[in-house]
């Protein structure tokens, strides 16, 4: 499941809320939430440190703003740097 434009808006809102504004920026400045398949989160993000970062740090922010916004549970939260992902996948 994809989520849609709205969706992706309201996870950004919510993270920039959690994680502050300055985080935030710093680490999610043209992240996309690539959608879920089962209860696995797939985010993409512009480079492997922000995506090293965000699993060590920060997946249990971005699996609350996922399931609130998206009303599905989320139990694992994999982060994928642009430069290695496939974007027509999941």
């Amino acid at each position: 499941m994809r989520p849609t434009a709205t969706q992706q808006l309201a996870i950004e809102a919510m993270l920039n809320s959690l994680l502050g504004p300055r985080v935030y920026d710093r680490l999610c400045l043209g992240m996309k939430v690539g959608g879920m398949d089962e209860d696995v989160l797939y985010v993409f993000v512009s480079n492997e440190a922000c995506a090293a970062e965000i699993e060590a740090v920060h997946t249990d922010d971005f699996a609350l703003a996922a399931e609130h916004v998206l009303n599905q549970p989320v139990r694992c939260v994999n982060v994928i740097p642009y430069d290695f992902s496939d974007l027509s996948s999941p």
